[in-house]
């Protein structure tokens, strides 16, 4: 019986090494997908060009506001102050469509904010604002690039006429990697 107790004592602290084991891989694909995710949107910035309209002087920074629920918008504060080009990249993070009035450069829209999309795009004005999001058809509805996943990575699609209609020179470099990249046809 001693045995047997043994035994099953040492077979529970295997699964419970294999569980934990299992999480912490879970955890770190989730922190990975993550910091693509980050990765992608501080990379965006550096393949758009803004006309000097789009800025109140020629020193002020580059805006990239973040608004909703935003999971990698932490790796993203370790970019805020970066130079992009010739200015510097503001990362604002909110959840009050109050601090992004004065306007962005780049708008990440957090998915808990999916359902006021319609009613946000009438409220913002986005001249010169390179929306991004990650939502289906986000790119088919006024954004201009959509973060997605297959099978096996993250890849991203561009509406080119949107980018177009917001002022935006998007790079030949940019639109090479986007795996489509879309026109609007009205």
């Amino acid at each position: 019986m001693k045995n047997v107790c043994t035994g099953l004592i040492r077979l529970i602290g295997v699964l419970a090494l294999m569980a934990s084991a299992w999480t912490h891989a879970q955890m770190d694909k989730q922190q990975a997908e993550l910091q693509v995710k980050a990765l992608f949107l501080y990379n965006f910035a550096n393949f758009v060009e803004w006309p000097d309209d789009a800025f109140n002087s020629p020193d002020a920074p580059i805006r990239m506001c973040l608004f909703g629920e935003i999971p990698f918008g932490i790796f993203l504060d370790s970019v805020n102050g970066t130079p992009i080009g010739a200015r510097n990249l503001a990362v604002i993070r909110t959840q009050d469509k109050t601090d992004i009035a004065s306007g962005c450069h780049i708008l990440f829209v957090g998915g808990d904010q999916k359902a006021s999309l319609p009613d946000f795009w009438k409220d913002v004005q986005f001249l010169f604002v390179l929306s991004v999001g990650e939502q289906k058809a986000f790119a088919d509805s006024g954004g201009i690039i959509n973060i997605f996943r297959t099978q096996d990575q993250y890849q991203f699609e561009v509406n080119i006429s949107n980018a177009m209609a917001a002022g935006l020179f998007l790079s030949s470099d940019l639109l090479s990697l986007a795996r489509e990249i879309h026109e609007n046809t009205q």
